[in-house]
């Protein structure tokens, strides 16, 4: 069993120690802002750049469940606009891109419940046989093999298109953008390429 903390349309690295796991999603655990869950990284054809769902703090100290999503802003239609000028042309934009769109048209309240059902959709779409449930006991740790957090690096600036090439090549697995390049790019192979490529050194 995994425990994660979900992000927010998840890396390709993020599902890489996932696979067929059982995923607990933690729900209980204090917010702090090194932990990206709120952000992602695309790639368009000429750099790669983030997104990010804003959100409302009401203090300093709050549990990742509580972080409420700040609809005032219009970050919605903006998502949108950036994945389908970064991915509209991607061989399989059309099959997956309205289930993606139809969820965070939902508004969620909060960003814990968005997460979450997106991660459900992409182990969906990469064929995972994964189950999925809510985590809020943190004194019961008992079956859990492993607890992956997840941290995000945006700040190199890396060739995309050698990064990607070396990517599907198995190389090496470092592929920090967000799942949808894959899936966009793929389609139904996506999860093979997660299960099969061997891990960096």
């Amino acid at each position: 069993m995994i425990l994660v903390q979900p992000q927010y349309l998840p890396t390709v690295n993020f599902f890489k120690k996932l696979k067929d796991n059982k995923i607990l999603v933690d729900f209980n655990s204090d917010y702090s802002h090194f932990l990206n869950i709120n952000k992602t990284k695309i790639v368009n054809r000429s750099n790669a750049f983030e997104m990010e769902v804003p959100l409302i703090f009401s203090s300093k100290d709050i549990k990742i469940k509580e972080l409420k999503i700040d609809h005032n802003k219009n970050w919605i239609n903006g998502h949108f606009q950036s994945i389908q000028s970064s991915y509209g042309r991607f061989p399989y934009y059309i099959y997956y891109v309205d289930e993606i769109i139809k969820i965070l048209k939902l508004r969620h309240n909060f960003l814990i419940d968005l997460n979450y059902d997106l991660l459900t959709l992409f182990c969906q779409f990469l064929d995972f046989e994964n189950k999925i449930e809510k985590f809020q006991n943190k004194n019961n740790l008992e079956d859990v093999i492993e607890v992956y957090s997840h941290y995000n690096s945006f700040s190199k600036k890396e060739d995309v298109d050698q990064k990607r090439n070396n990517f599907f090549l198995g190389k090496e697995f470092d592929y920090d953008y967000s799942v949808i390049d894959l899936i966009f790019l793929k389609g139904p192979e996506s999860g093979y390429f997660i299960r099969n490529f061997k891990e960096k050194n």
